[in-house]
């Protein structure tokens, strides 16, 4: 008798909303505006004014946008979290500002939003786009209004998600090993000067390969929509933030024979990815110059899947 095999899809596991929830210690971690410090680089209003005399559109974009912000921020200091402690940027350092604390709120922009969660850990975070009229926030849930209405609702029109994360370890020629921060969107590994050309070793699963391009990109879900979207060709659509795998996308890679085909060009990665150097480079993590470590050649790097994830709270209807 012939045998039917009949194989089953796995369903997909759909996030649920978040039960109530009433956060109790809450920090908010402020960007300064462009205003601010421009403000701070001239040293007075006056010389500002003067840089400034021929560029008066420029100033004036910037300028509104500045107030839109601090509208922003005094909306969530007396509206959304009048309890909550607040700090900017530059004074926020997570040993010292993460005990007890259940939840941070990013307010700024995306750069900012990834600088606040590589100190994060496990503790809940949200993006507040702090001026969405001139800031696309495509990692931000929420504008402050839109928060308000959450913080009032106890956050039950919202979800817990859980972001992939790439950690990365870098071994120099002298011996030394470090650990960079986690990469929330991607990692950029190329020459120090963008003019010329990066040069490296890649290797996956056994395969190895020389390339000769513009950078290497090693990227996650949440970075699928970012920096790698204006890259062309490519062979995979934005993916899900909370997927188990990431990918690495080589930028205008070259060869003396124009027929040759790479294979580890543009690849889904399931496992651990080695890139040794052969340029005096740098790898960028999420596009902060805080976050830049050197790529001496022989240096190696690995790029692998977090074990951790980032616990980012979203709108339930996010688009």
């Amino acid at each position: 008798m012939k045998k039917t095999f009949i194989f089953l899809r796995k369903m997909p596991v759909f996030p649920k909303s978040m039960p109530a929830t009433d956060y109790k210690k809450v920090l908010v971690v402020l960007k300064r505006t462009k205003y601010e410090l421009d403000l701070e680089t001239y040293g007075s209003l006056a010389a500002y004014m003067e840089v400034t005399k021929d560029k008066q559109d420029v100033f004036r974009r910037t300028l509104e946008s500045h107030e839109r912000q601090l509208q922003s921020r005094n909306y969530l200091q007396t509206k959304v979290f009048p309890k909550a402690d607040f700090v900017f940027r530059e004074k926020f350092d997570a040993e010292e500002n993460l005990n007890g604390y259940d939840l941070i709120v990013s307010h700024g922009g995306d750069n900012h939003f990834t600088y606040v969660a590589h100190q994060t850990g496990k503790t809940h975070l949200i993006g507040c786009n702090s001026d969405p009229i001139t800031s696309v926030g495509a990692l931000l849930g929420f504008s402050a209004e839109e928060l308000e209405e959450a913080v009032n609702t106890d956050f039950k029109n919202t979800k817990l998600e859980k972001w992939s994360l790439i950690s990365t370890q870098i071994r120099y020629p002298n011996g030394q090993v470090i650990q960079t921060v986690p990469a929330i969107c991607e990692l950029s590994v190329r020459n120090n000067s963008p003019d010329l050309t990066s040069r490296y070793w890649i290797s996956y699963k056994g395969q190895k390969e020389e390339q000769k391009c513009s950078g290497l990109l090693i990227y996650t879900g949440a970075g699928s929509t970012g920096w790698v979207s204006s890259c062309f060709p490519k062979k995979f659509q934005p993916f899900s933030k909370h997927e188990s795998y990431f990918h690495a996308y080589a930028r205008e890679i070259r060869a003396k024979n124009s027929d040759k085909e790479f294979s580890l060009a543009d690849f889904r990665a399931l496992d651990e990815v080695e890139v040794v150097s052969e340029m005096n480079g740098g790898i960028a993590v999420d596009s902060l110059t805080e976050r830049h470590y050197p790529f001496p050649p022989y240096a190696k790097a690995t790029f692998r899947l977090s074990e951790e994830t980032l616990s980012v709270v979203v709108p339930w209807k996010r688009g």
